[in-house]
């Protein structure tokens, strides 16, 4: 079985599909960066849920680990 990694996608998309990897990356991190700041300065903790108008995006240390969609109802 021929296992294909994250990378192995990612550049599959990019450079077969003509997908904008980085502008991709600079769009989800418009969706979280208002909301982290904002938590920030209320001192709310690092890790956290942003809920954007499609998704929700995890958050931990900075770091988007991962998206979700949004809950419906």
């Amino acid at each position: 079985m021929i296992i294909v990694t994250d990378h192995a996608v990612l550049r599959y998309l990019e450079r077969v599909h003509g997908h904008d990897i980085e502008a991709v990356r600079v769009e989800i991190a418009g969706l979280v960066g208002e909301a982290c700041a904002a938590a920030d300065r209320a001192g709310l903790p690092a890790d956290r849920i942003v809920v954007a108008a499609t998704c929700r995006l995890a958050v931990h240390n900075g770091y988007v680990v991962t998206v979700k969609p949004r809950r419906r109802g």
